[in-house]
């Protein structure tokens, strides 16, 4: 990608570049986070039900990759979200 690709991509309608605020990064991780530990509760109580206990090394894989899903997926979409 050209810099100016890169600039028409990541520019809005007034044609500045977006910038992130220290409120908007913290946004996108609390919700990352926030999708992390529901996720990880959802998935380790099915594992307890089904398994009749949980299993951590189990409950760890999903937590690690969780919480990537949720920093690199939904916290971005949470970080410029909040924007008007």
């Amino acid at each position: 990608m050209t810099a100016a690709t890169s600039k028409l991509v990541f520019s809005n309608r007034t044609g500045s570049a977006l910038k992130l605020a220290k409120r908007d990064v913290a946004r996108g991780a609390a919700a990352g986070f926030a999708f992390c530990v529901v996720l990880t509760t959802g998935f380790a109580a099915m594992s307890a039900w089904q398994c009749g206990g949980v299993c951590l090394p189990e409950t760890l894989d999903n937590a690690m990759l969780s919480l990537a899903a949720g920093l690199l997926g939904l916290g971005p979409v949470a970080a410029y979200g909040g924007r008007r």
